[in-house]
């Protein structure tokens, strides 16, 4: 992932994935409390789910925090 360096003012520009994920990220990094479940996101090396907003959070947190789920709206429910 190619991150903007920061400008004079000291903003970057991020499209709402990068943002997502970085937020994802942050959080993820301060409270190990904070997990992911999903359909395709907890796939190592994977594309990181719909429109790659999960990507590499399953590489650095692992399965056990990043949860990859069938594609099955009721078996994720339960």
């Amino acid at each position: 992932m190619e991150v903007e360096e920061p400008g004079e003012s000291g903003e970057r520009t991020l499209t709402i994935g990068e943002a997502i994920r970085e937020a994802l990220r942050e959080e993820m990094r301060r409270d190990e409390r904070v997990f992911l479940i999903g359909e395709d996101i907890g796939v190592k090396g994977g594309f990181g789910g719909p429109f790659g907003v999960t990507l590499g959070l399953s590489d650095e947190f692992g399965s056990e925090r990043v949860r990859d789920t069938p594609i099955s709206e009721s078996a994720i429910v339960g």
